[in-house]
């Protein structure tokens, strides 16, 4: 019965987009430098995930709209621009 709760728990605690995150799979190509897992950790699996304007914009406008390069706290991934970015994700809801 405990082993049910933790499972459930682990299942809610874990993004549902994070399967097919661009910025998972953009972080995936690099060495996962600790901050970027850091990033992952709290919003994608942890406590942060209602804050992630990355889902935000992906409930509101669509995954398309959802720049690669744009970190869960709306920030483009260091040595990266916003350049790129539509009108709805420069705005971050």
């Amino acid at each position: 019965m405990m082993h049910i709760l933790v499972e459930r728990m682990d299942k809610m605690s874990v993004c549902k987009n994070l399967s097919g995150c661009s910025f998972v799979k953009c972080c995936e190509e690099y060495d996962k430098a600790n901050s970027i897992q850091g990033f992952i950790n709290m919003y994608c699996k942890g406590s942060r995930m209602n804050e992630c304007v990355r889902l935000k914009l992906c409930n509101a406008y669509g995954k398309n709209v959802v720049p690669k390069n744009m970190m869960p706290n709306g920030y483009p991934l260091p040595g990266t621009s916003k350049a790129d970015w539509s009108k709805e994700a420069l705005h971050k809801i």
